[in-house]
């Protein structure tokens, strides 16, 4: 089911090795649960829209996903969410209940709080 959209973003990120080079394993599903040292990445489903025919019948849905980079580093911050991008723009995926069919950057934004750099990409997934 596409609820679980979070294995594939945990994959495409984990899978890529110049992105392990940039946050090791520091990438977390909603919250990094303890404390952590920068630089790392947070992923979380944000939406979910199911799509179905005339019929009724369910032909899978479009998810959208926010995926935060938070660095002490503006440049660095740059660095990662442009590998992020890398990682998961254009990207498929099989999965035991769902595929991934298509992956598109929706928007992207920045912050500064409490001196941490912030990347926030929007991603939405179509899957079936």
């Amino acid at each position: 089911m596409s609820l679980s959209i979070g294995a594939h973003i945990y994959k495409k990120l984990s899978d890529s090795t110049e992105l392990a080079k940039l946050v090791a394993d520091k990438i977390y599903a909603i919250s990094t649960k303890t404390e952590t040292t920068f630089p790392f990445v947070v992923y979380k489903r944000s939406s979910l829209v199911p799509e179905y025919t005339k019929d009724r019948y369910g032909t899978g849905d479009t998810v959208s996903a926010e995926i935060v980079v938070v660095s002490d580093n503006y440049s660095n911050s740059i660095t990662i969410a442009e590998e992020v991008r890398k990682s998961l723009e254009n990207k498929r995926g099989k999965y035991d209940n769902f595929d991934v069919i298509d992956a598109k950057l929706l928007s992207a934004d920045e912050d500064f709080i409490e001196d941490t750099f912030i990347q926030r990409l929007i991603f939405s997934f179509k899957t079936e």
